[in-house]
This record gives structure tokens, C-alpha cells and sequence, in this order.
């Protein structure tokens, strides 16, 4: 059976409860639309988080990787709150620190700092998060990834947080980067990936830089060897076994920086993709029945088109040009160009970074946080980065290296090109890392957290004059419904989403699915594909409006 529900707005009246106002459509052609505008909010709506890298001049590589940002509905009341990730003060010497900032949603009284409430301590210098009902009570859990050991939170479901890590197994003492949750065995219990960096230690810190002009600075990842990530089963008893070498993925010994979960070739298991920092990527294949092989090489998506590695920072899956199947885009290091490769449906990617506009506007960026999705509501995807560099002082090594660089919207022009637009009202200019999409004032329209290196996070507000119709989703199952395939039908269109975990750079976006239609007058159907490969289809339900469909 299914349950539709209508979530309220934030600014909605008490008497319109639950119903969204309608977005009233723009002009028919993608190219009438106006551009995308944003505007910075977080003073206004509550947002005063400081990530803070603890640098003391000895130029310790942790510093400058960090944080993320999370996206998630950790009480329940559906709007999405907000977790920045704090790494904190060096050397690491295990006192504690709050380790993040959890911001409750308040709707229209803004956000609120609760991170003491919610009993979110850490003794650890923490990178990013993911979320995920692991143990199966109703509730998003919370998992943290840090320059060890991470840390695994369980939603007690009352707004308080407990660390079970040491009884869960999951607490690996690398440097962990990205993470993700899914359900790779179809068992109905959550696993998790957790990708690992390098062998940094303070005792392995040597002097880099351009010694012959006094220039210190951070260390090129070459000078460590990398580290193997790890992938932990679930038991379905709350806790978990480290099943990396059983479950295929004993070759993932790259420098992993960005992880994501997603059904690539269509056969209805989750498959995982690896951004490593100059190495090759990962791209491994669900073989069905929980175990997977590497076929990266094989497929063209550990190389750029040249067969050389880039510094994978970034990543996120999406349909780019209407066949079907998702495509990766890969954030990478200035110089290089980000890049797209391109799915097939034939089991081969296609380097098409230039052919799609995306590479050019990259040249001297560089990207970490990356997300995919329709801020125009004209029923094609476009594309956010966070840009910043990891070198402090590179403007004296580069005469066109900024550390501090400007994040970029990309529009789509709904025919397999970008264009970049001018003035998205992106305007905060600062080094920036972790980067999640989330609808936070449940007007109808993506909005964007960004967290930075060393300096404030930012929130915007997406302000898009006249946007397309659009169609929320927020799913719900007797057992987490992460993996989930969702088709929407509107104007002649089709129009995949996919229900994922940790996507971006060491960042999770919102859980709800967001559709733009366009210019069309409403939706004709959806098909939701659950992860255990039964599927719900209705048709007619009312656009512009958020949905709560429960199995």
C-alpha cells in the first residue's frame, strides 16, 4: 500500500498546514528561464559555525582537508537540519571537543545550535559525515569521519545522540575521509564504506615547499603512501563485521578523498565509485549478492583520457544526457579540469569533460564539494562546486593560484552542456570543502550549506525568480529506503533520481528527492523502485508539493 502525505512549508500559516504553496511556471524553453540566484543566510537563519583547523605553523597536511557538511532530518519532523564537521586544535591529544555542530531546524524561527543537547562530543579531529538508519528504529544515525578513529552515533530517537562505536566495530583509527551507507547485500540492513586517506602522522611530517625561497607549505599526497579503505558489514544485531577483504575490496588501497553508492549499470545492485587524490579510481561492481569486483580500468573511469590519475576529490552520479543511466562527475585539482564520464548503458564510460562545457570553467579552480541538481526547476540537472586550494600561500608559487576562490554554479543548458552562470549571487569568497543540497525553508527549491576551511560556513538561500514546477519526495519503508530508484513522468520527459547516503566531498545532501518539471503543467507518474526490487507506481499526484510515500 501507499501513504502520501503533504509536509508544511516553513513560512507557511498554521491554517495551511501541510500544503505548499505552487511554484508558478516559467517561460516553455530552457534557455527563457532566468539565471539561478542565491543569497548568503546564515547570520540570518541561526548558522554561526567556525571550522577551525588548528594550524600552528607546522604545516600538519590534516589541516587543510577538512570538513564536511551533512544534510539530515535527525528528529523526525521533516526538515532537514545541519551538521558541520569541526576538526579542532593540534596535535590531537584525545581531551575532546564538540567534533561538530548539529543545527536544529526551527522552520521559521531558523536554526538552532544543539549540539550539547544532543550529547555530540568527540575526542577526535574530525574530516566528514554521513547518515543513515543503521540499526533499523525509525531513526538517522550519524557516523563521523576523522583523523582517527571515526565515530558512530545512534539516534536514541528523543534528540540525543549515544556513541556506540567501540560495540559497533566500525571505529577505524586511519585518517578517514569520505563515508557512505547502503544496503550492498540486500539483507534490509545498512553497511558502510569508509574511504581512507594517507599515512600522514605528526612523526611523518616533513618539510615541503621552496626551501631555496623560504616557501613552506603543505606536502604534496605523494610524499605518503595511501591507505586502505575499509567496508563494514552489517550484522543486523547493531553491530558490524569488517568484511573488506570477503566482500571484494582488499585492491581499494588508493588516497581516497570522495565515495558514493549507486546503481550504475542498472541490474539492481548498488555499485560504489572512489575518487582517490592522484591515484586511480574505483570503480567497483556489485556482483549481486553483496560482494563486488574492480573494473575501473576496464570501464574508463580510473583514468582521465589521457590514462593519467587526478586529484579526486569530489564526486557525484547523475544522468546527464537522458539514456538512463547515471553518469560520475569527479572534482579534481586546478590545471587538471573536472571531469564527466559519461555512461554508456554498454558497460564503458567516455571521458566527455569538454564536450559537456564543465572542464573549461574548472581550469583554475579547484573543486571539492559537488552536487547535482535542478536549482531552476526547469527539469534539467545543473551543477554546484565548492572551490578552494590546499595550498595557504600558492599565489607565491602560481601567478594564477587563489586560495581562496570563488564556488561556481553551473547551468544546465538541457542539451548535454553547462554554462557557467556570472552571478549566482555565490558571493562569499573563501577556500571551501564540504557542500550539501537540501531544501531548508521547504519552499519548493534546492538550497545549498557549504563548509569552509578555517573561516565560517555559509548557507544560501536559493531566491531563482519564476522557477519551474517541481516535486519533492520523501520516502519511507519498514526498512531503510537508501538505494531506492525513483522515475518521474512530466511533460513528455522521464527523469531519474536515486535515494543516496555520502555523496560530494566528505558531505551528505538531504535525503528527499527533488524533481524540477519545467514547464509542465503536472506530473503524470511515479515509479518508485525499492531497494529490494519491489516496486510502487501512481499516477496524477499534485505538483509542487513535497510527498511523503511510505510503502
Amino acid at each position: 500500500m501507499i501513504g502520501l502525505a503533504l509536509l508544511s512549508r516553513r513560512l507557511a500559516p498554521a491554517a495551511l498546514l501541510g500544503l505548499l504553496a505552487s511554484a508558478a511556471p516559467g517561460a516553455d524553453a530552457v534557455g527563457d528561464r532566468p539565471p539561478v540566484q542565491f543569497r548568503e543566510v546564515a547570520a540570518e537563519w541561526g548558522v554561526d559555525f567556525v571550522h577551525r583547523h588548528g594550524g600552528t605553523g607546522e604545516f600538519y597536511m590534516i589541516e587543510t582537508m577538512g570538513a564536511g557538511v551533512a544534510a539530515l532530518d535527525y528528529d523526525g519532523d521533516g526538515d532537514d537540519d545541519l551538521l558541520f564537521v569541526q576538526s579542532g586544535k593540534l596535535p590531537v591529544d584525545g581531551a575532546g571537543g564538540p567534533g561538530a555542530a548539529l543545527y536544529r531546524n526551527d522552520g521559521a524561527a531558523g536554526f538552532v545550535d544543539v549540539t550539547a543537547a544532543a550529547g555530540l562530543r568527540l575526542a577526535v579531529y574530525g574530516m566528514g559525515a554521513t547518515a543513515g538508519d543503521y540499526d533499523g528504529d525509525g531513526d538517522v544515525d550519524l557516523y563521523v569521519t576523522a583523523y582517527g578513529p571515526n565515530r558512530l552515533f545512534r539516534n536514541n530517537g528523543d534528540g540525543t545522540f549515544t556513541d556506540v562505536t567501540d560495540a559497533a566495530g566500525v571505529g577505524d583509527p586511519s585518517w578517514g575521509a569520505s563515508a557512505s551507507f547502503a544496503d550492498v547485500d540486500g539483507d534490509g540492513a545498512l553497511d558502510l564504506y569508509v574511504t581512507n586517506y594517507v599515512d600522514f602522522s605528526f612523526e611523518n611530517n616533513p618539510i615541503c615547499g621552496l626551501q631555496n625561497r623560504g616557501l613552506r607549505s603543505y606536502c604534496h599526497p605523494d610524499v605518503y603512501d595511501g591507505l586502505p579503505d575499509r567496508f563494514f558489514r552489517n550484522r543486523g544485531d547493531g553491530t558490524f563485521d569488517d568484511a573488506t577483504l570477503e566482500a571484494g575490496f582488499g585492491s581499494a588501497s588508493g588516497k581516497g578523498l570522495g565515495v558514493i553508492f549507486g546503481d550504475v549499470d542498472l541490474d539492481g545492485a548498488v555499485d560504489l565509485y572512489v575518487a582517490n587524490d592522484m591515484t586511480a579510481n574505483f570503480l567497483f561492481r556489485n556482483l549481486g549478492d553483496g560482494t563486488f569486483e574492480e573494473i575501473a580500468l576496464l570501464t574508463g573511469t580510473a583514468f582521465d583520457d589521457r590514462g593519467e590519475a587526478e586529484a579526486g576529490m569530489g564526486v557525484e552520479l547523475g544522468d546527464l544526457d537522458d539514456n538512463g543511466f547515471p553518469d560520475i562527475l569527479v572534482m579534481h585539482l586546478d590545471k587538471q579540469t573536472n571531469a564527466v564520464y559519461s555512461n554508456t548503458g554498454t558497460g564503458l564510460f567516455v571521458d566527455r569533460r569538454y564536450p559537456t562545457r564543465i572542464a573549461e570553467p574548472s581550469f583554475h579552480k579547484v573543486g571539492f564539494g559537488v552536487g547535482l541538481g535542478d536549482f531552476d526547476q526547469d527539469g534539467y540537472a545543473d551543477l554546484a562546486i565548492a572551490n578552494g586550494h590546499i595550498i595557504h600561500n600558492v599565489d607565491e608559487w602560481d601567478a594564477t593560484g587563489r586560495f581562496r576562490q570563488p564556488n561556481q554554479l553551473l547551468r544546465n543548458n538541457g542539451d548535454g552542456t553547462f554554462a557557467e552562470v556570472a552571478d549566482a549571487g555565490l558571493d562569499v569568497v573563501r577556500s571551501s570543502r564540504g557542500l550539501a543540497m537540501v531544501d531548508i525553508d521547504l519552499d519548493g527549491d534546492l538550497d545549498l550549506a557549504i563548509s569552509n576551511s578555517d573561516e565560517p560556513a555559509e548557507v544560501y538561500e536559493n531566491v531563482t525568480a519564476a522557477p519551474g514546477g517541481w516535486l519533492q519526495l520523501s520516502l519511507g519503508d519498514q526498512r531503510s529506503p537508501l538505494g531506492a530508484r525513483v522515475e518521474v513522468t512530466a511533460g513528455g520527459r522521464r527523469q531519474t533520481r536515486e535515494l543516496r547516503a555520502g555523496s560530494s566531498y566528505m558531505s551528505q545532501s538531504s535525503a528527499a528527492v527533488h524533481v524540477g518539471l519545467g514547464a509542465a503543467a503536472g506530473v503524470d507518474s511515479v515509479l518508485v523502485t525499492w531497494p529490494d526490487g519491489r516496486r510502487l507506481r501512481f499516477t496524477d499526484p499534485p505538483a509542487n508539493r513535497r510527498l511523503r510515500v511510505v510503502r
